[in-house]
């Protein structure tokens, strides 16, 4: 959703009766509070205080809140949960460095755990926790639960600063109902899909790409895809702090603005898209009078109450612009973090683990509707596609993560000239030369 907020399925969360304590549990979390390499700060470990980016009613602060009533039963460790919505970490940044840290455990998206823990030197090392068995589970530990290739993304100079127990990334989505060819046969290839485009627009009398273009990051996923297709992971985030600004007119970067010019050309969003006010055009394409919509695997989730009865959720990854090119998904993640100087982060760190228990976590699935790091948890239906996707291929830093890197260039200088160009107001060679010139003035006076 706009304004970093991230959107969640308002399905109702069916209640379990809590069960009793289990001796294996408790053991292992015994053992993960006499790690090696748990934080010298730790404390007593019979309570901490936790501060999420949820409002309680939302259902991933349900599932949080269920497992939080269990870990108390089964450890005796009290959480004191504080629910702070989406601005949390931004709340705790003016506290980090006092002796004062008023939570042991934070929650949020990974761009902000990154700007305000892990760049300000204030995020504690999670390494030491991915040799902590799961509580229940013989055999799993944090490390074998949580995939290398999700860790690496939050891992910095060799400091684990994030425990992700939520994925995200961007899909072409689609009404598998109304469209069944596309659903038994989804365009791999840019030929495939503005073929696929021609002839939805002929069946339509409109554009069938829906964007809402009022929402700068909306826009953005279709420039930075088309620049990943083109010349790969990396060279979005590189030409983003190039001082000269030179990286954003090299001929591979202006082709891959082409490919983006040349639908706003033909009519391929639909008409009113560049006026439109947030969601008009999701509510359009809910309803079947779009047919594709490029979004975060939020999009079920932030259009489901406008969706025409019998709506079916599927999706494809933005398509390579060649047979067997380049066809990485974009990644974007939510966990858990624990600020350098909180007092009770042995405590919090055996909730960590507790939560990646398959027990608890499979409620971001069943629950909260969302994709989880565990291969053995199984999307909901809505993101098998999705899932499927992200299994099958290389993943990537949502946006390259200019916004943790470049984010004052990324709002300042590339979203309002992105617009213009997703608007139809500039041409790809006249963006790249705006992006260069500006992106070379932002970092002569950058700090």
């Amino acid at each position: 959703m706009p304004n970093d907020r991230q959107p969640v399925s308002s399905a109702r969360i069916s209640r379990r009766a809590v069960l009793t304590a289990a001796l294996a549990a408790s053991a292992g979390l015994t053992a993960a509070a006499c790690a090696p390499g748990a934080s010298s700060t730790g404390g007593g470990g019979d309570s901490f205080t936790y501060w999420s980016m949820w409002k309680q009613n939302e259902p991933q602060a349900k599932v949080l809140q269920a497992a939080i009533t269990r870990f108390t039963q089964d450890t005796g460790i009290k959480v004191s949960i504080q629910w702070k919505g989406r601005q949390v970490i931004q709340q705790l940044a003016p506290t980090l460095n006092t002796a004062n840290v008023p939570a042991d455990l934070v929650d949020s998206a990974d761009r902000f755990a990154y700007a305000q823990l892990q760049a300000t030197g204030q995020a504690l090392d999670l390494t030491p926790l991915l040799s902590e068995a799961i509580p229940g589970e013989s055999g799993n530990t944090v490390g074998s639960v949580v995939p290398a290739r999700y860790r690496d993304l939050n891992t910095t100079d060799g400091t684990l600063w994030q425990i992700p127990y939520e994925v995200l990334t961007t899909q072409i989505w689609y009404d598998g109902k109304a469209l069944p060819d596309v659903a038994a046969n989804p365009p791999a290839t840019w030929q495939e899909f503005t073929e696929l485009l021609a002839g939805r627009k002929k069946a339509l009398g409109d554009g069938p790409l829906a964007l809402d273009a009022d929402i700068p990051d909306y826009a953005a996923y279709w420039t930075y895809y088309a620049v990943l297709r083109g010349l790969g992971p990396g060279a979005f985030g590189k030409a983003a702090v190039d001082r000269t600004g030179a990286a954003f007119e090299a001929e591979g970067f202006v082709d891959a603005l082409r490919h983006i010019e040349k639908l706003i050309g033909a009519g391929d969003f639909t008409s009113g898209y560049d006026g439109s006010k947030w969601p008009a055009v999701q509510q359009k394409w809910a309803k079947g009078k779009s047919d594709f919509l490029l979004l975060g695997t939020f999009a079920p989730s932030e259009t489901a109450e406008f969706a025409s009865s019998g709506f079916r959720y599927r999706s494809f990854p933005f398509p390579a612009f060649t047979g067997g090119g380049e066809a990485a998904q974009d990644i974007s993640l939510i966990g858990f973090s624990i600020p350098k100087k909180a007092r009770n982060s042995a405590a919090a760190q055996k909730f960590i683990a507790y939560f990646l228990a398959k027990r608890q976590l499979s409620g971001i699935s069943a629950q909260a509707k969302n994709i989880t790091p565990r291969s053995d948890i199984t999307a909901p239906a809505e993101l098998a596609d999705a899932q499927k996707a992200l299994a099958s291929g290389t993943i990537v830093k949502t946006l390259d993560g200019v916004k943790e890197t470049a984010a004052e260039w990324y709002t300042k200088v590339f979203q309002p000239l992105n617009t213009s160009f997703i608007t139809g107001h500039l041409t790809a060679e006249a963006f790249a030369g705006k992006l260069k010139s500006a992106s070379a003035a932002h970092w002569k006076t950058a700090s």
